[in-house]
């Protein structure tokens, strides 16, 4: 699975690798790989990673939100809504992230919409 992570951060156009463990919480267990070498690969590339806020992910969790930040790792807040009820779930992705350490400054998708946006288009 690492080679398969390092591979799709190849990808010129990835900005945000989501769902960056795997895991579905009850269901699956996270991918086994390196996740400290895929992290320093996507600072590396400017790629950041997402804090899903679904109820059935909460990916990732505090202890790797916190080892990311470590190595230098930007962050967003997804809620992985599939319908609009689900948005509702922002407020554990929010938590998750505290859990993590993290403040605004830490989370991309806190930006205003037109910094947010030219953020997306930017690279390292």
């Amino acid at each position: 699975m690492t080679a398969r992570l390092l591979r799709a951060l190849e990808c010129p156009h990835l900005r945000i690798l989501g769902h960056p463990t795997g895991r579905l919480l009850l269901q699956r267990d996270p991918y086994p790989y390196d996740f400290d070498r895929v992290v320093v690969e996507a600072v590396r590339r400017g790629v950041w990673l997402e804090i899903n806020a679904s109820p059935e992910r909460l990916d990732l969790d505090g202890p790797l939100i916190r080892s990311a930040k470590a190595k230098g790792a930007g962050f967003t807040i997804s809620t992985d809504s599939h319908h609009p009820k689900h948005l509702a779930s922002m407020r554990f992705g929010v938590t998750t992230a505290r859990r993590g350490w993290l403040g605004p400054n830490d989370i991309r998708n806190t930006l205003p919409a037109e910094q947010f946006a030219a953020a997306l288009h930017s690279r390292p």
